[in-house]
């Protein structure tokens, strides 16, 4: 009896153990993913297509961020069109600040402000600081797995994954539906379903990865497209021009005079 207990219990312990390395390696997948455009420090530029029911615009952005040493710092500013340069949005930590040029105003932004649009588009706030790190504040449940020849090449695996908020996750969404592309040491999101209700049968919003190719010394999408339910035929659309990965960016950035200037 002694040994059937043994070998049962032994048996128990290997089953958890699988289950947690398991776990932590689609808790590992989100966090590659989630810093995919981010080294220990990155610039870049894009452009920014908003269109809406009433206009097309289309901006040209500059972001800078800081990662080393759990700094988790980060500066977006507007360089065109004329009428909108040098509006911006800084983090560092858990602050984050919006400055408007017009008014000559910095706005600190509470968590209640995190899933606001940012510039009239359909990314939020927290889409363009990353305050929320996914495999920081959410929990991840591995759906499903599969292989395919897209996005990143023949032998592609494929994991759909979903994520549920940490208990006091300061986060905008109750549930993320997130699919991700592994093939060798490249992985890349390929979509995200957002739903503001853990039961909600249809997503709030949807993101899209596209274009994946060489940027900034990674295989990575160039294009990020964001669509919401209730705005049919509206989006915006991210298309990188440039990143850099691993550069020096001095203290000096990250702070309100850099903001305002």
């Amino acid at each position: 009896m002694k040994a059937a207990t043994a070998v049962l219990s032994a048996a128990l312990a290997l089953a958890c153990a699988r289950t947690a390395a398991a776990g932590d390696d689609v808790a590992d997948l989100i966090r590659r993913a989630d810093m995919a455009y981010r080294g220990d420090t990155s610039a870049g530029v894009f452009e920014m297509t908003v269109k809406t029911a009433s206009y097309e615009r289309t901006y040209s952005v500059v972001v800078w961020a800081d990662d080393r040493d759990g700094k988790d710092r980060a500066l977006v500013k507007i360089l065109g069109p004329a009428m909108w340069r040098g509006f911006g949005t800084l983090k560092v930590g858990d602050r984050l600040k919006l400055f408007n040029p017009k008014t000559n105003h910095v706005t600190v932004v509470g968590a209640a402000m995190l899933g606001e649009s940012w510039m009239g588009s359909h990314f939020t706030n927290d889409d363009l600081v990353k305050e929320t790190q996914l495999h920081r504040h959410y929990r991840a449940k591995l759906v499903k797995t599969w292989t395919a020849d897209a996005p990143l090449g023949a032998g592609t695996k494929l994991y759909r994954i979903e994520l549920s908020p940490k208990p006091t996750a300061p986060v905008a969404w109750a549930r993320i539906v997130y699919t991700l592309a592994e093939r060798g040491d490249a992985i890349v999101p390929v979509r995200a379903d957002y739903f503001r209700k853990p039961g909600d049968a249809r997503p709030a919003r949807t993101m899209t990865f596209s274009d994946v190719g060489p940027l900034g010394g990674r295989i990575l999408p160039r294009t990020v497209e964001v669509r919401v339910a209730d705005k049919p035929g509206e989006f915006t659309r991210i298309t990188y021009k440039k990143l850099a990965l691993g550069v020096r960016i001095p203290d000096s950035k990250f702070t309100e005079q850099a903001l305002r200037r």
